[in-house]
């Protein structure tokens, strides 16, 4: 048992779904977040659950990544919009495709306030959870989801800036005019990559208060 006061685990439902894609070849796809508000009562995570203590809302999964220091760590983000609250967060349960709890936490107390009661934010949600083989799972993303955590946003740039010609729409070659297609006159420079990122970051500045939640 862990010796912190916040931390994950996998269920023992979810450890079987891992250890069977892992034997089959094939992943897990997770799709949301499940938060619980405990029924007013801290939680202490158990391998048995297959359900929080009391849901209260569900979002989806915006990101999921492999901690680049710690392999083996899914690090799963979501957003909770500021149209939805009312109740304070004390647990955290990931789901997958098949509406399976894979993994389960508790969260510091954390209320989420909704814009009817005069204030509002989003809130972005970090959960961190030990796997044997972080390739073992996917994201399945819903279309409709139109938040984006910080992670997320990092990820699209560098999908973006690892493209050969990212800009083709953006710089003239020598002697065209705006009259004809825009064709990219050389390879993308390193000013551009960091107007990039330089955008990027003043995003991430600007998102929700970030809550860090990890188990190991």
């Amino acid at each position: 048992m862990s010796t912190q006061t916040y931390y994950t685990l996998l269920t023992a439902v979810g450890a079987a779904a891992l250890t069977n894609a892992l034997a089959a070849g094939t992943t897990v796809a997770l799709t949301h977040l499940a938060l619980g508000d405990g029924a007013g009562d801290p939680v202490t995570p158990t391998e048995a659950a297959t359900a929080l203590v009391h849901e209260v809302h569900r979002v989806p999964i915006t990101s999921v990544t492999a901690d680049p220091e710690n392999p083996s760590w899914l690090v799963i983000e979501a957003v909770v919009p500021s149209t939805v609250g009312g109740w304070t967060v004390r647990e955290l349960g990931l789901i997958a495709a098949a509406g399976t709890l894979i993994a389960i936490g508790n969260f510091p107390p954390t209320y989420k306030p909704v814009l009817v009661e005069g204030a509002g934010r989003d809130l972005l949600i970090r959960m961190i959870v030990e796997t044997t083989n972080a390739s073992q799972v996917t994201l399945t993303i819903d279309p409709a989801v139109v938040l984006a955590t910080n992670q997320a946003i990092v990820n699209a740039v560098a999908a973006h800036e690892a493209k050969a010609d990212p800009h083709p729409q953006y710089v003239l070659a020598a002697g065209d005019t705006m009259t004809g297609p825009l064709t990219l006159s050389g390879p993308p420079t390193a000013a551009m990559h960091a107007a990039s990122r330089s955008y990027v970051d003043a995003l991430a500045a600007q998102r929700a208060r970030r809550f860090f939640h990890a188990g190991f």
